[in-house]
C-alpha cells in the first residue's frame, strides 16, 4: 500500500482537549473527501516528556490514516476500558477523530 499524497492547501480545524489534566491542542488536516489523515498536536509544556508523547502520537496516526487504516481499526487496536473509552491518548485522538468525521457525514446528507 502507497501513502497517500496530501493537497498542498487543505483544510483544517483545531480543537482543545484535556488528557491526563493537560490541556493539549490538537489540529486535524482533512483530504479532499473530508476524511481526516493528519494529526498535530502539542501542550504548552514545550520540552517536556509528556509534550513529546503527545507530537509523537499525532505523527504515528498521521502515518498510519495516510497508508490507509481506518480510525475504526486503529481503535480497535488501541487499550479501552470495559466501558470502551479510551485509555490512552492515541485512543482519545482517535475517538475525536471518529465522532468529527461522522458530525460532517451527518451535515453532508
Amino acid at each position: 500500500m502507497t501513502r497517500e499524497h496530501l493537497p498542498n492547501r487543505r483544510m483544517s480545524e483545531s480543537h482543545d482537549l484535556r488528557f491526563q489534566g493537560m490541556d493539549v491542542q490538537v489540529s486535524f488536516g482533512f483530504t479532499d473527501d473530508l476524511r481526516i489523515t493528519e494529526v498535530f498536536a502539542s501542550t504548552r509544556k514545550v520540552g517536556t516528556t509528556f509534550d513529546t508523547m503527545v507530537r509523537d502520537t499525532a505523527v504515528l496516526l498521521s502515518i498510519n490514516l495516510q497508508y490507509g487504516a481506518t480510525p475504526t481499526v486503529l481503535e480497535r487496536s488501541l487499550t479501552m476500558t470495559e466501558e470502551g473509552k479510551p485509555e490512552g491518548f492515541a485512543g482519545l485522538i482517535i475517538q475525536t477523530i471518529k465522532q468529527r468525521e461522522a458530525e460532517i457525514r451527518e451535515k453532508a446528507a
